[in-house]
């Protein structure tokens, strides 16, 4: 695996992570906790990381990876795993949110140029 693979999962984690804390996935019941959490994080992760792929091969022209959907969908997987254990951590969230808006619009940039 390459850096670019690692950002996926860096980027579906920091996505979930948030999202899992803004919904307070800690107080689901513990149905939810073991079924539910695992599922949506798996459909967001999938959903976000086809989404970013579908913008990069239609406007960069770039190849759409399946692989990278896949590692993004299990980034986000882990986490609202890591959610769970650890909730509502405000520098984590701030600073991964931010890590990865940086790579995003890192990207972005690299395709205007």
């Amino acid at each position: 695996m390459n850096k670019r693979d690692y950002y996926h999962i860096f980027i579906g984690f920091s996505l979930m992570y948030l999202i899992g804390s803004v919904t307070n996935f800690t107080e689901f019941n513990t149905y939810s906790k073991i079924v539910g959490v695992p599922l949506i994080s798996l459909i967001v992760g999938g959903v976000a990381g086809f989404f970013w792929e579908w913008v990069q091969s239609y406007l960069m022209k770039s190849y759409f990876d399946y692989n990278d959907v896949i590692r993004t969908a299990i980034g986000s997987l882990i986490g609202g795993l890591f959610c769970l254990w650890l909730p509502n951590i405000l520098l984590l969230i701030l600073v991964t949110c931010g890590i990865s808006l940086c790579l995003i619009i890192k990207d972005l940039i690299i395709y205007i140029k």
